[in-house]
């Protein structure tokens, strides 16, 4: 399949904006962007902070009421997304600004991995032995470098722990696979958009890891 553009929300909107600007622009471009949930892809991780950012505005300015009557509702109409996976996203803005967003577009890093060094990265990049790595595009590299590094200097080293830890997941991992293969009956819409998005999280724990998953053909 090929690749979409990586098209921020708030690109779109600013985009698609009329040009006498008569009204706010997200209230009045709302039901034109909704349901392209594949500008932004919010589950598989391609989200940006102003899309993120976007979303936070609606939620909390309650637009989402000129076409449905909740947010859950919007979230799972609209956005074909839980609602818990969007609410997360926000959090995760909430708690970490918008640099998170960058660092795990460029080096794949899960969010608890991002907390243990995230006084060590501002707007202005990563910070790495008095050093500082911008957070750009052509620096995609360098910042998972400067990230691996600064993991391998706070994490605390526990070999044993992590390989009893490891096994533990794992079997999990299996026994609910074999789990899923066993169900009988098919999934309704909500079913699987919460499976989707837990095969979504597992994957960025994976990623983390520096496990890479390819599609089996």
């Amino acid at each position: 399949m090929a690749q979409l553009p990586e098209v921020s929300i708030k690109n779109m909107i600013k985009s698609e904006e009329p040009a006498n600007g008569e009204a706010d622009d997200l209230s009045l471009c709302l039901g034109r962007w909704m349901g392209r949930r594949e500008a932004f892809g919010l589950v598989a991780g391609r989200c940006a902070a102003a899309d993120i950012e976007t979303l936070h505005q609606i939620r909390e300015q309650k637009l989402y009421k000129q076409k449905r009557n909740s947010w859950a509702e919007c979230c799972t109409l609209d956005l074909h997304v839980a609602r818990r996976s969007v609410d997360r996203e926000i959090g995760y803005l909430e708690e970490f600004g918008p640099e998170f967003f960058h660092v795990r577009q460029m080096a794949h890093i899960a969010p608890k991995e991002y907390r243990s060094i995230a006084s060590h990265i501002t707007p202005e990049g990563v910070h790495l032995n008095g050093t500082t790595v911008p957070l750009l595009p052509e620096n995609t590299q360098q910042v998972t470098a400067a990230v691996v590094e600064l993991l391998k200097q706070i994490e605390p080293k526990v070999p044993k722990r992590v390989l009893v830890a490891f096994d533990a997941a794992l079997k999990r991992c299996q026994t609910v696979t074999g789990m899923l293969e066993a169900l009988l009956e098919p999934l309704d819409v909500n079913q699987r958009m919460d499976l989707g998005s837990a095969v979504a999280d597992l994957r960025t724990a994976a990623a983390g890891l520096g496990v890479t998953i390819f599609d089996r053909r």
